[in-house]
Parts: C-alpha cells; structure tokens; sequence
C-alpha cells in the first residue's frame, strides 16, 4: 500500500516538473543566424587565410553564418582572391565599395544585413589577429546582452607576441583617455571584433558617421546613449605583420581629437535620448 502511495506522488511530482520545465526558455544559440562583417582594404595576401579559417571553423557549430567581406577602396586583388574562396562556401558574400575607411566598411555592412534575418551582426579584421575560437567566445557572451566585444586589456587576455612594457602601458593607457572623454568603461575599444544585436545595430548605425579608426570608439558611445549591455570579454589576439594602421603624428591627433567631434555629433541625440528616457545605471559592462 504504502508503495502504491509513494509511486503515485512520484508519478504525479514528474508530471507537475516536466510541465514546468516545457514553459522554461532557456537561452540557445541553435537557431542564431549569424553575420560576420569582414572590413578589408588591400588584403589580398591575407584574406583567403581568415575566410577558409573562419569558414571551417563555423560550419561545424549550430549557428547559421554569413560572412560579409566588405572591400573598401582596394586597389589590389582582393575582390578576386574572395570569388575563389566563394566558389568553396557559399555562404561567403562581398561588396565592393569605392569609398575608403574601415569605419565606412563597417557602416555600409551593418546597412546591408538590416534587411536580411539575422540575430547577431559583428565584424572582425581581416589579418585574423582573432582566431575564429575566440571570435566564437563573442557570440557565447551575447546569448544574455546587447553584444561582446573582445579585449586586449582586460583581465585574462593574452597577447603574442609579448608587447614591450612601455608600448603596452601607453596602449592601456590610450584606451583610458578615449574611453573617460567619452565616459564609456571599457578597457579596449579598439581592438577589431566585436558583436551586437540586430536591435542594437539597428539603433547605432543611421548615426555613425566615422569613416576611419575611431569608428569603434563611436559604435560604443552610441551604445551607451542607447543605453545597450555590452560585455567586454578578454580575447587572445595575434599581433599580426602587414597592418594598415601607421602610427603617425595625424593619426594621433585624429585619435585625441575624436572623443569631443563625437560628443558634440550626438548631443542632440544624447538629449532626445534623456528625455524620452528615466536615467539608468549605466549598462555598460566588462569582465
């Protein structure tokens, strides 16, 4: 008797979990349709490495992914080398843009998949300085925010090969005077990977107007107006030969001009914004 009792309120326990646990949703990424926007200037000795990488390496996961290679400006083979590799994944797609700047590239990619069903949309370098595992980490962080972005800053990343004490100090300490003149609290905001939400891309790109490297630093501001969670995840990154970007005097006074042009760019928005908005605790994040 006593058995019959207890199996009964077992049976009736089981079926009163398994209806709970059918009205969980619990958070997945099997169904994400993913885009990766690849800005590319000149890469033609470099780019067919970072695709077929990036390719193999996502055709094995559950997401579904586009890569966009977005040329800007090339004056070499790139668009060639990427209709090769094209013939061999499908789902490798190009535009060729006259234009020139990575912040132009990356805007004019972010137009063209809002149209399109994606859930997550970012963009990486096209040297592969991010390995396609740890552009992955991205995607993972984002399942319960606004997106991801990798860095090279923050604690447990790694770096290779071992930067020089003192260039690694004035990097940190680069990051730190962009990221305070814009009140944003991330500890990288440069380094070339980085994902958002299709709403959140959405929301930021009718207003960016950085056509070159302080693209990254506006894409942020914009995403605290907008007031999106953003993680900040610590990547491995490969100092990679070959890159575009020359230290010149021009670039670092473009750099350290270009946290008050984007302040003053979105004050406007910043006071649409605080109007139709309570004020929040910043959403911003880093781990």
């Amino acid at each position: 008797m006593i058995k019959k009792i207890t199996l009964k309120i077992t049976t009736i326990f089981l079926s009163i979990l398994l209806i709970a646990l059918s009205h969980i949703t619990l958070p997945s990424l099997a169904t994400k349709h993913v885009c990766i926007i690849i800005p590319a200037y000149n890469e033609q000795y470099r780019i067919e490495k970072t695709l077929r990488a990036f390719a193999n390496y996502f055709n094995k996961k559950s997401e579904k992914t586009t890569f966009l290679v977005v040329a800007n400006n090339c004056k070499d083979d790139t668009v060639s080398v990427v209709k090769k590799v094209q013939k061999d994944h499908e789902n490798i797609l190009y535009l060729d843009l006259k234009p020139g700047g990575k912040g132009f590239a990356i805007k004019e990619g972010f137009k063209w998949t809002l149209d399109k069903a994606f859930d997550l949309i970012g963009f990486v370098d096209a040297d592969m300085a991010t390995e396609p595992q740890y552009f992955y980490d991205l995607i993972t962080a984002s399942v319960d925010s606004d997106g991801a972005i990798a860095s090279r800053y923050a604690s447990g990343a790694r770096i290779s090969p071992k930067r020089p004490f003192l260039r690694k100090l004035g990097g940190k300490f680069y990051n730190w005077m962009l990221r305070s003149r814009l009140g944003i609290g991330f500890k990288d905001t440069q380094c070339g990977a980085k994902i958002f939400s299709k709403d959140t891309v959405a929301k930021i790109t009718p207003y960016m107007e950085e056509k070159g490297w302080a693209a990254d630093l506006e894409m942020l501001y914009l995403c605290k107006l907008f007031n999106k969670k953003i993680k900040e995840i610590p990547t491995t990154w490969s100092d990679q030969p070959g890159t575009h970007l020359q230290i010149s005097s021009k670039l670092a006074k473009e750099f350290l001009n270009s946290p008050k042009r984007i302040k003053q760019r979105h004050e406007k928005l910043k006071k649409d914004l605080s109007v139709k908005k309570p004020k929040k605790k910043s959403s911003l994040n880093s781990r």
